[in-house]
């Protein structure tokens, strides 16, 4: 479904009011999500975006620097035992081009992490405007082949994919979309919040991917861990065991399970 070359973004839940750009390495822990994000990371590039009051539709991310309403710092990591990580304020426009990876190995893409608080319309409304800005740099700069991108959403769980697309292929509406995903049972934070992420998604024919665990599935898991997972289930969100296995088997993954994933999972 999705090319090579292509830029694939993630929408997730958020430590705080930011979006992340990288790979984090390392965040202390703290008794919320709010502290634990205000101490330290370390990351390969990190970027901050901060807003501030209602962002309007096509305002967010702005054309020239001094209409943006938002503020974006690159961080420095300090991989010391002091733990104290710098940040230099960045351009906003500076921060878009870096967001569209079209300099990175030939445009070739990757992946961007967006952040947010589920019950924040202007945090959506921001993620619509990224989303629209990216895609449109890439497609001027790399061209319709190499510009596609998608949009991975933690909202939908994985069997709602045919949903999804027929969303996109405007074969149905937002609210026939909704009721298909079992939104209300399955998730249940406010629908007309993402709209304008899903309504920027189909008016570019950007494709979506649903990410989530399967809520059968997860019940399965919480009862027995993964043993009680039948095989062809494991295959469903583990498509490459070996290098699945390998990447688990990194020092930098036991980090961040246990300083980011760990206390999420603890706090929710």
């Amino acid at each position: 479904m999705r090319p090579c070359k292509a830029l694939f973004l993630y929408q997730v839940y958020a430590l705080n009011n930011v979006y992340k750009h990288g790979t984090t390495n390392a965040m202390s822990v703290e008794s919320t999500r709010r502290e634990m994000l205000g101490r330290t990371m370390t990351s390969t590039f990190g970027g901050i975006v901060s807003s501030s009051g209602w962002i309007a539709p096509d305002a967010a991310v702005a054309k020239t620097d001094n209409d943006a309403s938002f503020a974006s710092y690159q961080i420095f990591p300090d991989a010391s035992a002091a733990l104290d990580p710098s940040l230099q304020q960045i351009a906003p426009s500076d921060l878009n081009q870096i967001l569209a990876m079209t300099n990175t190995d030939g445009g070739s893409g990757g992946a961007l992490w967006l952040g947010e608080h589920h019950n924040s319309a202007k945090d959506h409304m921001l993620q619509a405007d990224f989303v629209r800005v990216v895609h449109e740099q890439r497609q001027k700069k790399l061209g319709n082949k190499n510009g596609k991108m998608s949009v991975g959403l933690e909202m939908v769980q994985v069997q709602f994919q045919p949903a999804l697309d027929d969303y996109i292929s405007k074969k149905i509406s937002a609210e026939e979309m909704k009721s298909r995903v079992d939104w209300d049972k399955r998730w249940s934070w406010s629908f007309e919040g993402y709209l304008p992420v899903f309504e920027t998604c189909r008016e570019l024919n950007i494709p979506i991917i649903a990410l989530n665990v399967d809520s059968e599935d997860l019940g399965l898991v919480e009862v027995g861990g993964f043993p009680n997972l039948p095989r062809d289930k494991i295959q469903k969100y583990i498509s490459d065991p070996a290098g699945f296995a390998q990447f688990a088997s990194y020092p930098y993954f036991k980090t961040y399970v246990d300083y980011t994933i760990g206390p999420s999972y603890d706090l929710h």
